[in-house]
């Protein structure tokens, strides 16, 4: 199954950098899952009240669509540069689009904890004419993206005008 970006590609339009979602991102779904998966294991492997087996299968049920649920968000959300305009698209059942295009950037903003800087993980906005991009949040190497799109901007600006 192709893309989103893939699939709104006008002819002779190129990808010049796909962002990511940062694990890091979802570290609390991932910590919340992982604590209810193995709390339902523990209680089926420790002997004690054998009467019920739903506490466990609710627990490890829990656990899977919490880890599930993060994971799918990390995978439907789509950041892409092409050589005309900046593409992104979140969701899988509803799903919300923005395209702004490349002459409209104004400037990019990107914000980064020093847990952030550490780890190459950040929340990036970019500002348009008019408009800006909701902030993406949680960005892996949230400042290549700021590089490419300023490589971007650069060959537009300097050539000379009539």
């Amino acid at each position: 199954m192709a893309s989103y970006v893939d699939s709104v590609l006008a002819d002779g339009e190129r990808i010049i950098h796909r962002a990511t979602m940062s694990h890091w991102n979802f570290l609390v779904s991932y910590l919340i899952g992982g604590a209810c998966l193995a709390a339902g294991f523990a209680a089926l492997v420790i002997p004690g009240h054998s009467a019920s087996r739903v506490m466990p299968a609710v627990l490890l049920a829990i656990g899977l669509l919490v880890i599930l649920s993060a994971v799918v968000r990390r995978h439907t959300t789509e950041l892409v540069l092409t050589d005309r305009r900046i593409i992104t698209k979140r969701g899988i059942i509803s799903r919300a689009t923005v395209e702004m295009n490349l002459a409209k950037v104004e400037s990019v903003h990107v914000n980064q904890s020093l847990l952030g800087r550490l780890l190459n993980y950040g929340d990036v906005t970019v500002v348009g004419t008019g408009a800006s991009l909701e902030p993406l949040v949680g960005i892996a190497r949230p400042l290549e993206l700021r590089r490419k799109l300023g490589e971007m901007s650069q060959p537009s600006e300097s050539k000379p005008r009539p």
